[in-house]
Order: structure tokens, then sequence, then C-alpha cells
């Protein structure tokens, strides 16, 4: 009999022990459930991450595409703009140098057309100065005499000098004109 009770508690045990193991295989059960729920929609989130990841990965090439077709694009406007720049520097250096020119000749005209004015303002003053050195009895005398008849005195005359007239310095438009060529055939030297 001790041999039945033994069994009878090693039955009882293992069936203790068995109701203990359902109850905790149904709670690995439910876990395990839950994490392969959890699982499903990481993989589905991943997917739809994926997806999204995938159209702006996508949409950035795109747009670095189109970048650099524009760039490409605009790399003659941009080429253009840099020889015109150039094209605009050389024009201002020739406009530079042609008024450069221009102010020389202009200067160097009124200097000589002052230094003209002033040689002939000193040959009036020197020609007045002679005029009014003459005496009264140095001025000639024109005898009219006393005509045909012989019933008029003799007339006397007085000469004197008239007062000088000043020019003024104006060049005539064939000098521009001239002026003008000379500047063009420098323009078109340098080119």
């Amino acid at each position: 009999m001790l041999f039945e009770i033994a069994m009878l508690i090693i039955g009882l045990s293992v069936a203790v022990l068995v109701v203990f193991l359902i109850q905790t295989l149904k709670k690995v059960q439910t876990s395990l459930d839950a994490a392969t729920t959890t699982m499903t929609e990481v993989q589905q989130v991943v997917q739809t991450v994926k997806g999204d990841v995938g159209e702006i990965v996508n949409s950035a090439k795109r747009i670095a595409d189109q970048a650099e077709g524009k760039l490409t694009a605009i790399d003659p406007l941009v080429e253009t703009v840099r020889e015109t720049g150039e094209v605009l520097h050389e024009v201002a250096s020739v406009a530079h140098d042609f008024s450069s020119i221009w102010t020389d000749r202009l200067k160097r005209r009124a200097e000589a057309a002052a230094a003209k004015q002033q040689a002939k303002a000193a040959q009036e003053q020197s020609a007045a100065a002679r005029m009014d050195s003459y005496a009264a009895d140095d001025v000639p005398e024109i005898n009219m005499g006393a005509g045909h008849d012989g019933l008029n005195g003799p007339h006397h005359i007085t000469v004197e000098a008239e007062p000088a007239v000043k020019a003024s310095f104006s060049p005539s438009w064939l000098d521009w004109m001239e002026t003008g060529v000379r500047v063009a055939r420098v323009i078109a030297k340098q080119r």
C-alpha cells in the first residue's frame, strides 16, 4: 500500500504540475501571439516607411537631375554674361582712352588758341604803342590844296589808327569732323 500511495502522490503531483504548466504555456502562447502581432505591425510599418523612403529617395534623385539640367541650361547664359562683362570692360577702357585723348586734344587746342590770342593782343598793343608814339606833327597830313578856283584854303586830314578788333577762337565744324574720324580710327585699331 505504501507503494500505491506513493504512486497516487506522484500522479497527483504530475497532474498539478501539468495544470500549472498548461497555464504557463497558455500565458507564453498569449505572449507569443502578442509578439507575433507586434512583429507583423512592425513589418507593415517598416514596409510603409520603406516605401516612403524609396519615394523620398526617388524624389531627391529627380530633383537633383532637374537641378543638374537647369544648371546645364544656365551655363551658356552665365558664359554670355561673363563675355558681356568683358566686352563692357573693353568698351569702358576704350571710352576712357578716348576721353583722355579727347581731353588732351581739347586742352592743347585751348592752349594754342590762348597763346594765339596773347600773341595777337601783344602785336596789337605794340602796334597801338607805335601809333601813340607818333607826335602830333608826325601824323601824316593830306594836303587837299586850294582847288582849281583858288577860293578855298588848304584842308588838313589827320589819319589815326583804328582800334584793334579782337578775334574769338571758335573751331570750324571741319576740325570737329576730323577729330571724330581720328578717334574712330583709334578705336578701330584697338579691336
